[in-house]
Formats: structure tokens, sequence, C-alpha cells
């Protein structure tokens, strides 16, 4: 089994919690440029990454982005959820300080209400809202991370609004995390110190990623590609988590399924619940996202 680093994060719901990359585990034997199977308990979707056989176009990546609709959120009375959608750089692995990311989130309250809204984060430090961005079911977002030396930049746009946000800060301790590129939808966190519990996932019924591509820098230089590209390595995600008591988790087990790739490779489906995933065996990454702070 093998456990993702737990960096806690703040994000937007009552009382000052955070959100944190959770533990995942990975099983089976992987093809040559596909991860096995992997069951986080707060990541559903697809990652890529680098590796010692990747150097020749990806030994660190430059850029990811992708596209998706924000879903309509199905809330229940007196149990809040939480749901992030997002792409991002880092993050994945074990010994990760740092991930950059930007995405849209659906939450719902104790009484029943729902909240749309788009934020950004440069873990370690805390997420922001982007109150700039007014997001509404149905509406297509864009989005996109982009790394240059200890410069890290994030963009979004609200193409059904037209409105559009960039965000570029400079990391220095720790420094950006280039090791991997995400497309992910996620339940968020709540964390006490280093102890952290990923909330219950909102019930967002279907989320598709389109246009989904990264951007590696390699031996041989500089290479754009989709999701199963064989510049570098990559795999689904599944999320399952057994969830424990909190004040904003009322033990309700959160589950989100991923679909194949499209033969595209740019383009893949998480739908709320269980299912079939997009690959075999059992196991695999987590990460986090949420929002607190305004821009």
């Amino acid at each position: 089994m093998r456990n993702l680093r737990s960096t806690p994060r703040s994000r937007r719901i009552a009382v000052a919690s955070t959100i944190a990359l959770c533990s995942i585990a990975a099983a089976g034997a992987a093809y040559a440029s596909e991860l096995p199977s992997q069951t986080s308990t707060n990541w559903a979707g697809y990652a890529a990454i680098t590796g010692s056989s990747t150097r020749a176009y990806a030994k660190r990546f430059t850029y990811v982005a992708g596209s998706w609709v924000e879903p309509t959120a199905t809330c229940t009375p007196a149990e809040p959820t939480f749901s992030a959608f997002w792409v991002g750089l880092g993050g994945y692995k074990e010994a990760s300080k740092a991930l950059e990311q930007i995405g849209s989130e659906a939450d719902c309250t104790a009484s029943g209400q729902v909240s749309y809204y788009a934020w950004y984060e440069y873990v370690p430090a805390g997420p922001n809202t982007i109150k700039k961005i007014a997001v509404s079911p149905g509406d297509e977002i864009t989005a996109s991370v982009a790394v240059r030396g200890d410069r890290a930049t994030v963009t979004l746009k609200d193409l059904t609004t037209d409105v559009s946000f960039k965000h570029t800060r400079k990391m220095r301790s720790p420094k950006p995390d280039v090791s991997a590129a995400e497309w992910i939808a996620e339940a968020p966190s709540a964390c006490n110190n280093d102890r952290c519990t990923p909330l219950t996932l909102t019930n967002f019924g279907s989320l598709t990623f389109t246009s989904a591509t990264a951007t590696s820098v390699g031996l041989l230089g500089r290479h754009t590609g989709v999701i199963d590209d064989p510049a570098w390595i990559y795999g689904a995600i599944d999320l399952e988590s057994t969830n424990s008591r909190s004040r904003f988790n009322q033990n309700e087990p959160s589950q989100a399924s991923t679909g194949i790739l499209a033969a595209t490779g740019d383009s893949f489906s998480v739908t709320y619940g269980s299912g079939a995933s997009g690959a075999t065996g059992s196991s695999g990454p987590s990460g986090s996202s949420g929002v607190t702070g305004a821009t």
C-alpha cells in the first residue's frame, strides 16, 4: 500500500477547516505507460506522472489544461456535502510538498442550499475564492495551470459568461511541484492540524472532462499530448471513502467512478456513486482542493 502525503489547507466551509491530500493504495501490474488501477479516499479522475522511463520527453510537466461543464448538485437536507473539480500540477507523489490547482466547486449546506463558485490554490498556501467569476450549473469552464521556474500561473474562464481570471505566484519554499498533471473530481477534506477527514461528496451526477492536455519537458525537448500520451505514465483513479463522523460529515461513505478515456485520449467522465472504472486492478492517489479567502 502506498500513501500520498497529507497537506492541510483551509477552504470555504463553516469553521476553520482545511483541505488535504489523503492516502491511496496501488496494486496490480501496470502496462508500459499505464498506472495500475487506483482507489483514493478523495480523488477521482486521471493523473499523468513522470518517471525514469519518461525522461526523453517528460522529466517535468510545465502545463496542464482541461474543460468541463459545471454539474448540477443534488442536495440532501441535514447533510452538508462538498465537491471540487479541477486541473493541477503536482501533489500526487508521497514526497510532494506542493500542488498548483484551479477549478470550480459545488457544495451543499445542511439546510439543502447549494453554492457554486470558482477557486485556485498554491499548496501549501491556502485556497482562494475567485469572486470575479459567478459560476452556475451548466456553465462551460476551461482552466489551466502553467509553471515556469518558481512562478506558477493559474487561469480559468467561464465560457458561458465570457469572464476570465488569471493569477501568478512566485513559489520559493517549497518550489512548484511539476512531477504530475491531474484532472480531478474531489471530495475535499476537513483537517485539524495533521488529522484530515474526507468530507461527504456532493451528488454531482456526472461530469465530463474534455480537451485534457499536458505539456512536458525532457532531454529531447518540449512535448504536448493528451492524457494517454506515450511520453508519460498515466492512470485512472476511483474515489471510495468510508467517512468518520464529524460536524460536516455524518458518517456517509463517498464514491465516484472514473470512466475509460475516449478514443482521442483527451476526454473522460466521472460519475457520482460506484460503477465501472477505467482500469483494472485496485487502488491509487488522492489529493485536495478547497477555498477560503477572496480574489
